[in-house]
Order: C-alpha cells, then sequence, then structure tokens
C-alpha cells in the first residue's frame, strides 16, 4: 500500500448538479487500486435502503455529539441563529451538520475517507435557507474539524451555471433543494463563491487541509479532474 500511513479526508463541495457524486466515485475508484478507501456518504444516500441510511446517518452524528460535545452543540446554536424558514428545515440542516461532522470525525487510522458531501458543503447547505448569515462562524468549526481530522483535501467542483440548470431539470428523483431556475441558481453560485472564500481564509494557515478546484462540465472535464483529485490526494501531508 502507498500513500499516506495516517490516512486523510477527501470531500467535495459545490451546488447542486455539478457533479460531486459522480467525480466522488471515479476519484475513489480509482483510489482504492492503492490506498484503503470508504465512501460513507456516497453508499449511504445511493447504496442503502432508507431506514440503513438513517440509521447509518444516526451513528455518524451520535459520534459527533460523543466526541466534540460542545463543537457539535455550538454547530447547533449557530445553525438555529440563521433563521430557517421552518423548525423541519432547522432539525434537517442540524442533523446533517453532526452526520458530515461524525464522517470526518471518525475516520480509521490509514484510511482514505471519501465524502462527497462534507462539511464545507453542510456550511452552503445552511446559508441556502438561512435569513441571518452565520457563513464565518460555520466556516470556522468546518475548519477546525478537518484540521483535527488530520491531512484532508477539499475539492470545489465548478460548472457553467447554465449546465447546472440543465442538469438539474433533468433530474427524475427531485432529490435536491435548488430549484433550476435561473435566479436560484444565481444565488446558489454567488453563496458558494462566499463560503469558498470564507473557507480559504479559514485553513490559510492549517498545514494540514489543502483546497482543489476542478471544473466539471464534459466528459474530458471529468477525467482530468479525476486525475488533479487522485494526484493531490497522494500527496497529503
Amino acid at each position: 500500500m502507498t500513500g499516506v500511513d495516517d490516512g486523510a479526508t477527501v470531500e467535495f463541495f459545490g451546488v447542486p448538479g455539478v457533479g460531486k457524486s459522480t467525480l466522488a466515485r471515479r476519484a475513489s475508484e480509482r483510489l482504492a487500486a492503492t490506498r484503503t478507501v470508504t465512501e460513507p456518504t456516497y453508499e449511504l444516500a445511493h447504496e442503502v435502503s432508507t431506514a440503513t441510511r438513517y440509521r447509518g446517518k444516526g451513528r455518524y452524528a451520535a459520534s459527533a455529539l460523543a466526541r466534540r460535545p460542545r463543537r457539535a452543540l455550538e454547530a447547533a446554536r449557530l445553525i438555529a441563529a440563521t433563521d430557517q424558514p421552518s423548525r423541519r428545515a432547522l432539525g434537517k440542516l442540524a442533523f446533517n451538520w453532526l452526520y458530515v461532522d461524525g464522517a470526518v470525525g471518525s475516520r480509521p487510522r490509514g484510511e482514505l475517507r471519501v465524502l462527497d458531501q462534507g462539511l464545507v458543503q453542510a456550511v452552503w447547505s445552511v446559508g441556502l435557507g438561512a435569513a441571518r448569515d452565520r457563513t464565518p462562524e460555520l466556516c470556522e468549526l468546518a475548519a477546525e474539524a478537518l484540521s483535527r481530522s488530520g491531512p484532508a483535501l477539499v475539492v470545489l467542483v465548478d460548472a457553467d451555471p447554465e449546465a447546472v440548470r440543465e442538469r438539474l431539470a433533468d433530474r427524475s428523483d427531485g432529490d435536491t433543494r435548488l430549484e433550476p431556475d435561473e435566479d436560484s441558481v444565481r444565488a446558489a453560485f454567488e453563496l458558494e463563491r462566499r463560503v469558498e472564500r470564507r473557507f480559504r481564509e479559514e485553513v490559510a494557515d492549517a498545514p494540514t487541509v489543502d483546497v482543489l478546484r476542478v471544473e466539471n462540465e464534459s466528459r474530458a472535464d471529468l477525467e482530468d479532474g479525476v486525475a488533479d483529485v487522485c494526484d493531490r490526494a497522494a500527496s497529503l501531508r
């Protein structure tokens, strides 16, 4: 086995429709040739029953509460302070944060953990319906969690807004909070840029957290992106 002995975390970030899951899956398949790779967020979203999905997410959420209770409570407080449109939305966002925080924090030693949606994505999800902005504070929590987890790579996946609109419109399962209209997609990209800027500021002096931006508009972009992710993941220290 080659690569970093103590393992690492790779998480993907981008608006719905940019191809995070596809890119993460392809990169994981390639990395698995030489590393022990797990994909908990992809597997729970795409490969198990609904009951198994919620049990798995619940175990990760409980892990986050047990490992870092103060950080978990601070995240819940900040999410509550964003004034979400409903209690149901607030509960789902708080649970999702704990879930991905647990997935990051419980990575076994020596494992490469690939998350098609991680903590930076959770910051964006909170901001999407927020009446009050808590992006700086949540980015700080995300950066702290990733720094504590060991070497980490955050992959920012980008695509043309019109291509994203078309992909969202073609989704048959409706599994997205983002409507495929021009104004919603534009606002989603604006929020993505704000989250990216703030997160980069938070990790500027964090030697264990790296950030990579990739384009994903065509098949060629996908292959190039997979290669870039694998190359950067191999260099994590």
